[in-house]
């Protein structure tokens, strides 16, 4: 497997997948660099890509808490699958090197791989369960 589809077993949305499909997602993402104190993602503005951390940290400030990231934490699926304002402010702690996957390559990929498009739903509602959780 290349670096990129073996960095995506690690994440929660992608471990089940087969090889074969990682290396097909993993060539549809752009790899992206953000130094210490950059923003990724800021807070009410458009967005539609999801982004994968690759290797640094990075920290979200949502709902009056802030919570960290580190490879293989992901952000910013509500705003891939929804046409919604972000909901957070992303920032790199430290260098940080991310995998992103844009809206308009990702939706027809899912389109064309269902169990791709089953997995990342698996993994949306994991999310709402923590969000949850964390709000209880």
């Amino acid at each position: 497997m290349t670096e990129d589809a073996d960095s995506l077993r690690k994440v929660p949305f992608f471990e089940d997948l087969t090889p074969d499909d990682l290396e097909r997602i993993a060539r549809i993402g752009e790899r992206r660099s953000f130094g210490a104190g950059d923003t990724i993602i800021a807070k009410d503005t458009e967005g539609q890509a999801l982004f994968v951390l690759l290797s640094g940290r990075a920290t979200v400030q949502a709902g009056g808490k802030t919570h960290e990231l580190g490879p293989g934490s992901f952000v910013g699926e509500m705003a891939l699958l929804g046409r919604r304002p972000r909901s957070a402010d992303v920032a790199a702690v430290e260098p940080t090197e991310c995998l992103v996957f844009e809206a308009m390559y990702f939706k027809p990929f899912l389109v064309k791989n269902p169990s791709v498009a089953v997995a990342l739903l698996e993994g949306v509602v994991e999310r709402l369960r923590e969000v949850q959780e964390r709000v209880s």
